[in-house]
């Protein structure tokens, strides 16, 4: 920037005026930055709107399909014998259970073995029931803790450990998966011996582990090797309604009684009743009404107006949220063509507007209702029949209208933010030939002091040559 004088020759206060020269070139910029700051206050508020209608919709996505709704529970007599849940196929009613046997896994045990003592060199080869066989390398020093070690890297079926009862180590296996068919095969390749020579099933070295066979049925203890089988395994036997002989490889069953999984813990008898849950139902509906009336706060904040202070609200007389807020009140009263004409409107499901104007659910309705017309309330929010949609699938259809990309929402925001970066760049602009009216008033200000600092020069000397020519006369 050039250098200016101040008004040194002049007299006046140059920078001063400059000052309000370049603050009154501002002002349509401030106004420029004034109107954006109110563009971003309306954004921020639909922001916050856009929010609460996700909210909303969430809530509604859980009352706008019949899968959602259709639950149910299982609970058994007895929780000490069994566990039971249920899915949407089950089918309501009491199940007579009678756990006679609870699947259990194998479970082996070597001989005693000394802390630091090298069991044998040599490849063991292991297998659960079919599955796939393992090989698994023995080093010549390595310990009964070292072939644990190796057993569970394999990842096998198995699960090893080593057990120490003050005095000698035990090497335990446990496998993984219970039934009567899966059974634990170990067996060696000793190193120096052939694969077939009998001398891999002796009890020395790494042959103190072979076993083979493993299950003769119930709890007979059976197989053939050195290792002491402490458990066997079996399927678990339970009788449904009479039905004798159901057989399953595990505690867990979930194809005897349709849509009901058991969870055996212990023999005997016992009920398994299934039931609609309509608790869930009844959560979701009291879900959706707190979200909803979260949204009527909104709408109250925002579109207030104060006429004590002559204040209004970020979204006082906007129309797209007008648009929403009487399109959703709307869709809150309407009735669902098509159904039960005594279960058809939020109302006759005890959702009501109270006197404060917001929603509540009159629970003891509610729940009496879900328990003798379960199908008409779930009607009356997951129909999908054309032109008479259910409650909930018209909410979520009006949700993302004002949501989705082409909504009217987001079309409204997209205006907006387009206005505000047009003001930006019209700022920028502006800011730009400010700067240069700027340095063109200060150089123009330097020049007139200049000026007149040559002016001053000239009188000066002019005074001078008069004043002398003034003397020479009187002399």
């Amino acid at each position: 920037m050039s250098i200016t004088v101040g008004g040194i020759m002049s007299g006046l206060d140059t920078n001063n005026i400059i000052d309000q020269l370049v603050e009154l070139e501002r002002r349509p910029i401030v106004q420029l930055q004034e109107k954006e700051a109110e563009y971003q206050v309306e954004l921020s508020a639909y922001g916050t709107l856009r929010s609460h209608l996700n909210e909303l919709k969430s809530a509604m996505e859980n009352l706008d399909d019949e899968g959602d709704l259709d639950r149910f529970s299982a609970t058994p007599g007895d929780s000490d014998l069994l566990a039971a849940s249920a899915d949407e196929t089950a089918v309501t009613g009491t199940y007579n259970v009678t756990v006679s046997q609870l699947a259990r896994v194998q479970k082996l045990k070597s001989g005693a073995f000394t802390e630091t003592e090298a069991v044998g060199k040599g490849t063991l080869h292991l297998q659960v029931g079919d599955g796939d066989a393992r090989d698994i390398s023995i080093g010549a020093n390595d310990t009964i803790e070292d072939v644990a070690d190796a057993i569970n890297e394999e990842n096998a079926g198995v699960k090893a450990s080593v057990i120490f009862d003050g005095a000698d180590y035990y090497l335990t296996l446990t496998a993984e998966d219970s039934g009567a068919d899966n059974v634990i095969d170990l067996t060696m390749t000793e190193d120096g011996t052939d694969p077939a020579d009998p001398e891999n099933t002796d009890n020395t070295g790494l042959s103190r582990l072979y076993y083979e066979g493993g299950n003769v049925g119930g709890d007979a203890q059976g197989g053939t090797g050195n290792l002491e089988m402490t458990q066997s395994s079996r399927n678990a036997v339970i009788t449904v309604d009479g039905v004798t002989g159901i057989e399953r490889d595990t505690n867990t069953i979930d194809d005897v009684i349709t849509g009901v999984t058991l969870d055996l813990q212990d023999e005997g008898d016992t009920t398994v009743t299934v039931s609609r849950d309509t608790s869930s139902f009844a959560s979701s509906i009291e879900s959706f009404v707190e979200t909803y009336n979260g949204l009527l706060d909104f709408f109250e904040e925002r579109q207030s107006f104060d006429r004590d202070t002559l204040t209004a609200g970020d979204l006082f007389g906007d129309s797209t949220t007008n648009q929403i807020r009487n399109r959703l009140e709307n869709l809150m009263s309407a009735s669902v063509p098509g159904l039960n004409a005594n279960y058809d409107t939020l109302v006759d499901l005890g959702v009501t507007m109270n006197d404060e104007g917001r929603m509540e659910v009159n629970s003891t309705k509610l729940n009496s209702i879900l328990g003798s017309h379960f199908d008409d309330v779930a009607a009356f929010f997951t129909q999908d029949t054309d032109g008479s949609e259910g409650f909930g699938v018209r909410m979520v259809e009006a949700l993302d209208g004002f949501l989705d990309s082409d909504g009217v929402l987001t079309t409204r925001t997209d205006g907006i933010q387009r206005r505000i970066d047009d003001i930006d760049e019209d700022i920028e602009a502006k800011g730009v030939r400010l700067i240069s009216y700027e340095e063109r008033l200060r150089a123009e200000f330097t020049s007139l002091e200049l000026l007149i600092s040559e002016f001053q020069s000239t009188g000066q000397y002019l005074e001078q040559q008069i004043s002398g020519l003034q003397n020479m006369s009187k002399k």
